[in-house]
């Protein structure tokens, strides 16, 4: 008896934590909300959501799918990249 009442709780547990998890960042205004929060707290203006640059971005990502290389778009706006694996940080523009 005991043992069902901790594996019910751990269940209860680590369905609470998915659904927090989840309702993080449902949308774009989240994630800006989140870092102007951020920004805010350091006295740096807010920014907002561009639908145009979002969707020439998930553009950008769409055509490195295959390949997964750092490439630059050389659009109008500046790309940054971080890699993890070698932990180089490359800001360019």
């Amino acid at each position: 008896m005991r043992s069902a009442n901790y594996a019910s709780a751990l269940v209860c547990a680590m369905a609470l934590a998915m659904a927090c998890t989840t309702l993080a960042q449902n949308s774009p205004q989240d994630f800006v909300d989140g870092h102007n929060s951020a920004r805010a707290a350091v006295g740096v203006g807010p920014v907002s959501w561009d639908d145009n640059v979002a969707a020439y971005a998930e553009n950008h990502a769409n055509q490195r799918i295959g390949d997964f290389q750092l490439v630059h778009s050389d659009g109008p706006y500046g790309d940054f990249f971080f890699s993890q694996s070698n932990l180089i940080l490359k800001n360019f523009r």
